[in-house]
């Protein structure tokens, strides 16, 4: 489905973007500090920053691929319609927590709107943005999943 590897290949590519930018910063403070003998204050927080992000979007990309893991053991055990129901509930309930961090997320995003970072001086809602986008892209995901699930075979070739 090209929606789905649309997607994979955003979440995918901002997650390494900023892992490689975290993982720089790292590097450079150890060089500077047992090189140069001096500290970057500004790679500390670049790091965080990029580590916020990375997780974030690893998160949605493991939604999107299908590599959460799933207890569903007692789930198949069920008739069809109870298992049935029993998804629909699932994913009912997956729906609205996705929901409810996109809506607090972006309600957070006026809040700290006028914050800046300590040494940076970066507008913080540019680093609280990572939660409503990778919460949106996780919704998109789950709905992506919500027939395949709810079908007859209980997800099982969803998961691959």
């Amino acid at each position: 489905m090209r929606i789905r590897q649309g997607l994979s290949l955003v979440e995918a590519t901002v997650a390494a973007i900023m892992l490689t930018v975290m993982v720089s910063c790292t590097v450079l403070q150890v060089v500077a500090r047992f090189a140069f003998n001096t500290g970057l204050s500004w790679t500390d927080e670049v790091a965080m920053f990029s580590f916020i992000w990375a997780s974030l979007m690893g998160a949605a990309l493991v939604i999107n691929t299908g590599g959460a893991h799933r207890i569903d053991v007692f789930v198949r055990l069920l008739p069809q319609l109870p298992r049935r129901l029993v998804l629909a509930l699932v994913y009912a309930v997956i729906l609205a927590a996705l929901s409810l961090l996109i809506f607090y997320g972006l309600k957070l995003l006026g809040v700290v709107h006028f914050q800046k970072s300590s040494i940076l001086k970066i507008n913080m809602s540019y680093i609280y943005t990572a939660l409503p986008i990778s919460a949106g892209l996780m919704l998109v995901s789950t709905l992506l999943d919500w027939r395949v699930y709810l079908g007859d075979d209980s997800g099982a070739q969803a998961n691959g």
